[in-house]
C-alpha cells in the first residue's frame, strides 16, 4: 500500500471554511498497487480512496474540486 506525503504548493481557500496553507503537509494512504506520485490524482481507480483520505485529513470537498484534487496543487512524495 503506497503512502504519499503531499505538501500544498500554494494557499487553497474553498467555500465552507476550508483553508490549506502553502506548505501544509498531509499523509495519504492508497490501498492499491501501481499508484505513483505521477498518477495519484489522474487515476480514476483511486478517486474514492483519495477522497476518503482527504476527509481523514480534514479536507471535505467534492471530488470535482480541481483546486484540491489536482496534481498541480501539491508536491507529492512517496514515503
Amino acid at each position: 500500500m503506497p503512502t504519499f506525503e503531499i505538501t500544498a504548493r500554494h494557499q487553497i481557500d474553498r467555500s465552507g471554511g476550508l483553508h490549506i496553507e502553502k506548505g501544509q503537509t498531509f499523509t495519504i494512504n492508497i490501498n492499491m498497487m501501481g499508484i505513483t506520485p505521477v498518477n495519484l490524482f489522474g487515476n480514476s481507480r483511486c478517486t474514492d480512496q483519495l477522497q476518503r483520505q482527504f476527509q481523514l485529513n480534514g479536507i471535505d470537498v467534492p471530488k470535482t474540486d480541481s483546486a484540491v484534487y489536482s496534481r498541480g496543487a501539491w508536491d507529492i512524495r512517496i514515503k
